[in-house]
C-alpha cells in the first residue's frame, strides 16, 4: 500500500520557472493529509536551499531538509569517505554542498567530481584527466546524457564525464537516479519503507528504472520521454501531478 511519494522536480513539478498544472494543489493535499514526500532530483547544479526557495516562490512548501539532490548526496558520500579536498567540474550549488560538510575546492585533491558545468573547458578536462591518471577517483553527480531547458537540450554530467573515462579508462562512481543510494537516502529522511512510497517521474531511464530497481511503485508523468521504447512499464501514467491527484485515492488504496 503506498503511505508516501518521492517527486521528480523539473518537468514534474514546474518546467523552467512556469509550475505544471496541479503541483500546488497536490503538496497542498500531501501537507493537509500529512502524508510522507520529498523531492529527489538528479539536476547537480544547485543546493537544497535553492530548490525549497524556488518552491516556495511558487507557492509550494518543502522544507531544504526533504530535498534530496545529487549534490547533497555526493557531499554525505564526501564525508562518509573522510575526503576534504575535491577538484570539481560543476556549479556553485554542488560546491556549496561540499564546503557545507568541510570538503574544499582545490587543484590537489582527494577526489575528482563531475557535475553540470557550462564553464567546461580544455584546461578542466585534462587536470581531471591527469588526477585521475595519477589515482583520483571519479565521480560523476549524475548519469544523465542530456539536460533540457526552455530553450533545447544541454549536455548533462553523464555527457561530461564521458571523455574523461574514455581517456582514462576507469569506471566513476556515479550518483543520482537510477542508482539505489539516492532513492535509499531518500526513504531514509522520510522513515518509511520501499514498498509503501511511490516515485514521481518524467523520466524512464532515471526515474521509472530506478524505482522500479528499488521495489518502489512509479508513476510516470508525460514529458520529454513520451514514447520510451523501453519493456518495463510504470504502474502509473499520467500527464501531470492534477491528474495525480485526482487518482490519489485509488493510487494509496493497492
Amino acid at each position: 500500500m503506498v503511505k508516501g511519494f518521492m517527486i521528480d522536480l523539473d518537468g514534474v513539478v514546474y518546467k523552467g520557472d512556469t509550475v505544471r498544472e496541479g503541483s500546488k494543489e497536490f503538496f497542498e493535499y500531501l501537507k493537509k493529509e500529512n502524508i510522507p514526500h520529498c523531492v529527489v532530483t538528479n539536476h547537480s547544479s544547485f543546493h537544497r536551499k535553492y530548490y525549497s526557495q524556488k518552491l516556495k516562490r511558487m507557492g509550494i512548501e518543502v522544507p531544504m531538509e526533504m530535498v534530496v539532490s545529487t549534490p547533497y548526496e555526493v557531499a554525505i558520500e564526501v564525508k562518509k569517505k573522510g575526503y576534504h579536498k575535491a577538484f570539481v567540474i560543476g556549479r556553485q550549488g554542488l560546491i556549496d554542498e561540499l564546503f557545507d560538510v568541510g570538503c574544499y575546492v582545490t587543484d590537489e585533491p582527494d577526489v575528482v567530481i563531475v557535475g553540470y558545468d557550462e564553464r567546461y573547458d580544455f584546461q578542466k578536462l585534462t587536470k581531471a584527466i591527469r588526477w585521475i591518471l595519477d589515482g583520483k577517483p571519479l565521480w560523476v553527480a549524475n548519469p544523465d546524457r542530456l539536460l533540457p531547458k526552455e530553450d533545447g537540450f544541454y549536455p548533462d554530467s553523464g555527457s561530461l564525464a564521458a571523455p574523461i573515462v574514455y581517456a582514462t579508462g576507469v569506471t566513476p562512481l556515479y550518483f543520482g537516479k537510477p542508482f539505489k543510494h539516492i532513492f535509499e537516502m531518500a526513504l531514509e529522511i522520510m522513515d518509511i519503507k520501499a514498498d509503501e512510497v511511490a516515485m514521481i517521474g518524467d523520466t524512464y531511464e532515471t526515474d521509472i528504472l530506478g524505482a522500479k530497481g528499488c521495489g518502489i511503485k512509479s508513476i510516470y508523468i508525460e514529458g520529454v520521454q513520451s514514447n520510451p521504447k523501453i519493456d518495463s512499464k510504470p504502474d502509473y501514467t499520467f500527464k501531470n501531478l492534477k491528474e495525480v491527484l485526482e487518482n490519489i485515492e485509488i493510487i494509496m488504496g493497492e
